[in-house]
């Protein structure tokens, strides 16, 4: 418990010192920033749709803590929607579900991929994991830019509602919760392209929970599928590991790239102690690419 109040804390304490050093330039900048955009948007933003397709290719722990991996190669629909009131990209779908001068409700998503037991030799002859969907709210503060903005630097609350499923059956597989903050920056160079296309920068930082049912989903072990090596396990609620990761975008025409790296910190997580658990931290990493073949 102690371990996991002081890796909580000074997570805490050097996000809010992060956001004591750029709260000040980041409201000067975004006060200038919202006079002029309220001055160009009062002429009624057109909605702006994009639509394209395309290809990840991903390399993943099987689950965190494993030390086995796979790679991944799956279908990359591109959607982009901008208006007044909606924005829907690969980050996220923000709306004005609510909105109170720099705070935003929105909903927040994530998942797990399938794992079949009889590849991983932590959980040979346990029942697979099914792919996991995870949906749910999300509060976020934006100490600078907003939703229909490029850039922007925002922390948040996510709360959400976890279900697994093989496509025939759906299992409640309990809840994620925790707070983040995220920096995005769009920019542009000279020297590459001479100048055209964007490029979109992101780091984001969490801290995760999940409740008993969630973590015990991974990590628990039935006395029936104890083993010598793989004694029976069940935790509790808790502390479920921090995570940061960087994305890089660029988009030209009609051509979109991207790639990202996470690295994910499990040492104090409530589930340590499961047999489950091979190794205390993780790397995943991705690259794709799209082609936008509407544009309006």
């Amino acid at each position: 418990m102690c371990r996991q109040l002081a890796l909580l804390l000074s997570t805490l304490l050097c996000f809010v010192l992060l956001l004591f050093s750029k709260v000040s330039q980041a409201q000067q900048a975004e006060k200038f920033s919202k006079e002029k955009e309220k001055v160009q948007t009062n002429l009624t933003r057109q909605a702006k749709l994009e639509i394209g397709i395309g290809a990840f290719s991903m390399h993943l722990p099987q689950y965190l803590g494993s030390d086995q991996t796979d790679s991944y190669v799956v279908p990359l629909p591109y959607i982009y929607y901008l208006d007044d009131d909606f924005k829907i990209d690969r980050n996220q779908f923000t709306g004005k579900l609510w909105q109170d001068e720099h705070f935003y409700l929105d909903l927040s998503a994530s998942g797990g991929v399938k794992v079949n037991s009889e590849d991983n030799a932590a959980r040979e002859e346990m029942p697979d994991l099914d792919w996991v969907f995870e949906l749910g709210p999300s509060i976020k503060y934006y100490f600078s830019g907003d939703p229909q903005q490029s850039s922007y630097f925002y922390a948040e609350f996510f709360t959400r509602k976890a279900t697994a499923t093989d496509f025939s059956s759906f299992t409640d597989v309990g809840w994620r919760y925790g707070p983040s903050v995220t920096y995005q920056r769009a920019f542009s160079s000279v020297e590459i392209n001479q100048g055209r296309g964007e490029f979109e920068f992101t780091i984001r930082a969490n801290v995760n929970f999940s409740d008993d049912k969630y973590i015990n989903y991974y990590y628990g072990v039935s006395p029936q599928y104890q083993q010598t090596a793989r004694q029976a396990y069940q935790s509790d609620g808790g502390y479920a590991g921090s995570d940061i990761s960087m994305g890089l975008t660029y988009k030209v025409n009609n051509l979109w790239l991207g790639g990202f790296t996470r690295y994910y910190y499990l040492s104090g997580a409530e589930y340590d102690a499961s047999p489950l658990v091979k190794q205390h931290s993780n790397w995943s990493l991705g690259f794709g690419l799209a082609w936008i073949f509407y544009q309006h």
